[in-house]
């Protein structure tokens, strides 16, 4: 075989984007296995959750606090922190157990954690891509292009249950929804969904319109099938359509979604409970105190920097901007607050709304429709209850 027949067999070759993928991510271990935030803007976030984790053990009943202290009256008192799943706090436990006692080591360790997360997130980024374009070459440039933006390398820098192990957890159920809608397999996509809900909640907000979306197929789909049908008694086609939501996979990807979650926050609640000895109610646990502020249920807990507006319009729609751009091309290793100064708010607001409303035009015709429409809606999902 000639060179050129070699390249273009190469070029063909199934294995070689996804090996041209994992060159490019293993520079991000090669750089940034000991560097990130932990020392600079982003410290008091590691250090929170890895101490978290780190504080996982049997002698404590597997509790999670954040600090350990004396009261006034010589009593060791903890702080107990249960407002994430806590199946990441598990694995960074895990990560950091060979090297116990040796804090500089410990950070690493759960440093080189959350770029295996990075990496695996944007492995199933591609295999995703691969699946709804079917080229892997545009799957490939497009999971660069996304690795490569500011957000995705500004939570890679910290050590944190809600960085990339929750993003993790939205890629591996977003490549079950995949699966699911190509190939019909469902069990993958629960047990996705599950695993998922065990490291973050951010899949809620996935899950929700695609469940919607899908419950309002079905029923559109079971109208049209109905009306094809001999003419029954009226109130049997009615039967039959109003019917047709509880026979839907969608209803019980949704039922079983909110089960699991549930039955996760309620461990969490249970856990706190103990740890503050039984003593306190529902509602003054701190885990419950911190859902109703971040959900905005309760106004008196809420800045008002939180509230609706224009205010947190124009921010969500310069963050929607600021994700189209890769890192590198921003010029600047700073952070948020820093970025602010560089770039007018009013501007990128305003493409913002161009790009957020190209992406849901274009998930209207673009097949299959609900992926898509799932993809372009899911961030609003998880704004409307979390303002902030």
């Amino acid at each position: 075989m000639t060179l050129p027949g070699r390249l273009e067999s190469a070029l063909r070759s199934a294995w070689l984007p996804l090996a041209l993928l994992l060159l490019a991510l293993s520079t991000v271990f090669v750089f940034g296995g000991d560097r990130g935030r932990f020392y600079r803007g982003l410290s008091h976030i590691s250090s929170h959750h890895l101490s978290i984790a780190v504080n996982l053990s049997p002698e404590h009943g597997f509790q999670r606090f954040e600090r350990r202290f004396i009261d006034e009256g010589g009593a060791v008192r903890y702080a107990p922190y249960n407002r994430f799943p806590i199946g990441g706090y598990i694995l960074m436990k895990l990560a950091t157990l060979p090297v116990s006692g040796n804090p500089s080591v410990q950070i690493t360790a759960a440093r080189i954690l959350m770029l295996l997360f990075f990496t695996a997130t944007a492995v199933l980024a591609y295999l995703s891509l691969c699946r709804l374009t079917s080229n892997r070459w545009i799957a490939l440039t497009a999971t660069l292009l996304a690795f490569s933006s500011y957000y995705l390398l500004y939570y890679n820098d910290m050590i944190a249950n809600e960085g990339v192990p929750d993003l993790f957890g939205v890629l591996l159920t977003f490549h079950g929804m995949v699966v699911f809608v190509q190939e019909g397999r469902f069990r993958q996509l629960i047990v996705k969904t599950c695993i998922a809900l065990l490291i973050g909640w951010h899949v809620l907000a996935l899950l929700a319109p695609f469940v919607i979306l899908g419950l309002a197929s079905d029923l559109l789909r079971a109208r049209s099938a109905t009306a094809l049908l001999p003419p029954p008694p009226y109130y049997v086609k009615l039967k039959h359509a109003a019917s047709a939501p509880f026979r839907s996979r969608y209803l019980l990807l949704g039922a079983v979604a909110l089960g699991f979650g549930l039955s996760v926050l309620a461990f969490n609640f249970t856990m706190e409970y103990t740890a503050l000895d039984g003593e306190t109610p529902l509602t003054e646990l701190p885990s419950f105190k911190s859902m109703l502020k971040r959900t905005s249920v309760n106004q008196g807990l809420v800045p008002n920097s939180w509230h609706w507006g224009a205010a947190f319009l124009e921010a969500q729609f310069n963050g929607i901007f600021l994700m189209f751009i890769p890192y590198s091309l921003l010029g600047s290793d700073g952070v948020i607050e820093e970025l602010s100064t560089r770039l007018s708010n009013r501007r990128d607001a305003v493409l913002g709304v161009v790009l957020s409303t190209a992406c849901l035009i274009g998930s209207m015709f673009v097949r299959p429709r609900i992926l898509f429409a799932t993809l372009a809606s899911f961030g609003f999902f998880w704004a409307l209850p979390m303002r902030h």
